[in-house]
Formats: C-alpha cells, structure tokens, sequence
C-alpha cells in the first residue's frame, strides 16, 4: 500500500499561490522572465498585466512589458478559454496548439453541416495575414472566402482556431485602447500530448498544488485531453482538507502555513483569482460574488491581507491629485501597510500626480 498522502491545510493552500505567483515581491526577475513564472497574464483589459507585473516585481517599469512584446519575448493572443492572455514567447507555441485543439472541436462542431472549405480558407488565411489585420478585416475575409457558411459570430474565432494569431504592438502596451491588429505567428506548434503538458507544467508551477478541476477551468482543456499530458509529468499528490485530491510538481515550493503574507493589490481580472475552480485559497466564497460579476464576467481589482482577497479598490485623477479608494468586503486589519502599499500604486498609476490619498469608501 502506498503512503497517505498528506494533507495541506488551507492556509498552506494560500502561502503556496502567494509565493508561485510572485506576491513576496523579493525576485527582480525581467518582464519576460516574470510571465513565464506566472504562467500567463489576462490582458483583456490592457492596464492589467502592468499592475500586475508592479505588484509582483520589486523595480517594474512597464516599458519592459512594452519592449518584451515589441521583441516577442513575451506575446499576446486569444488563448485559454478564449480570452486574451500575455504569455513568454518560448511558450506560445505550445500553448496555442493546445488550446487550439479545443478551440477547433467547438467551432467545427457549430458547422458541421455548413460545408465550409478548410482547406481553402486555411490557404487563404495563411496568405491573407502575413501582414497585420484587424479583427474587421478577418472577419471581411473569412466572409468573403467561405461564401457566408461561417456564422457572423465566429468569422473571428475561425480564423483563430485554425491559425496561430498574435496581436502587435501597440496592443499590450500601457493603457492602449482602440482595434488591435493581429499577424500570423512565424513559429511551429508543438504536437501532442507535449503541447498540453508545458500548458500543465507552467500551470501547476505558477497555481499549484490544484485538482484536475482547476486545472480544466484554467486551460478550459477536456480531461480527455489534459489526463495524457499529466502522464508526461512527474507528479506528486496531495489532499485538500475537504479531501479533494491535489496535483503538483515535485520540485514546487511550499512554504509553510506561518508565513508572512505582505499586503498587495491586485488589478482587475487577475489570474491568481481566476485559475481555480474553487478560488477559496485566496478568495473567500462569502465575498466571491462581489468580487467576481458573473453577468458580464468582470473580475474586480481587489486587495489581499494576509494574502487573502479583503476589498476591492478603484483609483481616480482630479488635477494633481490622485486618490485609491478602498471597498472593504471583510473585516481585515493591516495597520498602516494598506497605505504604503497604496501609495506605492498610486506612484505606479499616476507617476506626475504631486499628491496622493490612500482612503477607505471616500473617507476624507
């Protein structure tokens, strides 16, 4: 009989996605490095891979995201669960291709009986964005190659399932908005079941120790397709303490249940709330439903206390003065370190702002 294996506590659960996820604050890694620790960034939202590279790196400047993209160090890309994400360069092409397994199942599965040409609309793609194009341009396209058999609402996702498309500069950068152009990316996606086990391997590095449950919620992968892929890993297991069975990788850091976990404050839809199917490590579920507004998918930038979501917290510019206002969900008291952390942000946000005011609900 094999040994029992052991059981972590939820506090331990809490310290292991603090440390993976960088939240000490104590490496001075490069942009390129930090994402690749990290798994990967949502970037739907374009100021957030910036808070949270700030948050997690001693001396960020996020011209260095800036330049990683710009040099494909790090790339951006509709990825896991069809979302935006920023991941390292080296990792694209493993991540892509097992997401793209996925992502052609569901869309060949919604016109099975549309009679559309792959063959040629691949052809057509692969010529077609070898130069960068908007989202209204693939769309234009795919319409016009596939005769109307491809539905109004995946002329997009199409192109995506069937090519590797990344988004070019300025997409990614600080606070750029507007259409983002995307160009095909010039590297080989890695076959299976490789392609899904870098996938896990980086998951369970960043997010670990975590169930097959999480990690199909993060890479929205089926267990048909993640189970292969864990058989290339070497694993070792765990017990949660409401007996749900953790996966890790053996070289994984836990540190124990006593440390120290810094206040910090997160962005909005950041992936340390996002890639558990039960988020309670760092999320508790009393308070999950303010933080996380399931009608519209919105994911609200919050603050952690003892690494654990406390509130959410907005920011706002009037003339010279900026102000980051807390929105307390729990009682949770960090003494003066909410302040020093907020300024910190604030000097982040708002470098030119002569004054800043860390305040809890717009008290004076």
């Amino acid at each position: 009989m094999g040994a029992v294996p052991r059981t972590l506590t939820q506090r331990e659960l809490t310290a292991s996605l603090f440390t993976r996820q960088l939240l000490h604050r104590d490496q001075a890694l490069p942009a390129e490095d930090a994402v690749r620790r990290l798994a990967a960034l949502q970037a739907q939202y374009s100021p957030s891979p910036h808070i949270a590279l700030h948050s997690r790196l001693p001396e960020f400047d996020r011209t260095d995201l800036e330049r990683a993209l710009v040099e494909g160090a790090v790339v951006k890309a509709t990825l896991m669960r069809g979302t935006l994400h920023i991941v390292a360069g080296d990792d694209y092409g493993h991540f892509a291709a097992a997401w793209r397994r996925q992502w052609l199942t569901e869309i060949r599965g919604r016109h099975k009986n549309a009679g559309v040409d792959e063959d040629a609309l691949l052809a057509a793609l692969e010529k077609f964005t070898t130069e960068p194009r908007t989202a209204q341009d693939l769309r234009d396209h795919v319409g016009e190659v596939t005769g109307g058999t491809v539905r109004k609402g995946d002329l997009v996702h199409y192109a995506r399932a069937l090519l590797p498309l990344v988004h070019v500069a300025p997409s990614g950068h600080w606070r750029a908005h507007g259409k983002p152009a995307m160009v095909l990316w010039q590297g080989s996606l890695e076959p299976e079941p490789a392609a899904t086990a870098r996938l896990v391997r980086r998951y369970l590095a960043a997010f670990g120790p975590a169930s097959r449950a999480d990690i199909a919620h993060f890479t929205y992968l089926r267990f048909r397709q993640i189970d292969p892929a864990l058989e290339e890993l070497e694993l070792v297991r765990y017990t949660a303490e409401d007996g749900r069975e953790l996966i890790d990788l053996p070289d994984a850091p836990l540190p124990p249940a006593d440390t120290p976990l810094p206040v910090r404050f997160l962005p909005k839809w950041d992936a340390a709330l996002l890639s558990h199917a039960d988020r309670t490590r760092i999320l508790p579920e009393a308070i999950h439903k303010d933080v996380y507004k399931a009608i519209n998918g919105e994911c609200l930038a919050t603050y952690l206390v003892d690494g654990v979501v406390a509130g959410t917290w907005t920011h706002s510019r009037a003339r010279d003065t900026a102000t980051l206002t807390m929105h307390p969900l729990r009682p949770a008291d960090a003494g003066a370190a909410l302040e020093e952390e907020g300024e910190r942000l604030l000097s982040f946000l708002e470098p030119d702002a002569k004054k800043l005011k860390v305040e809890f609900d717009g008290a004076g």
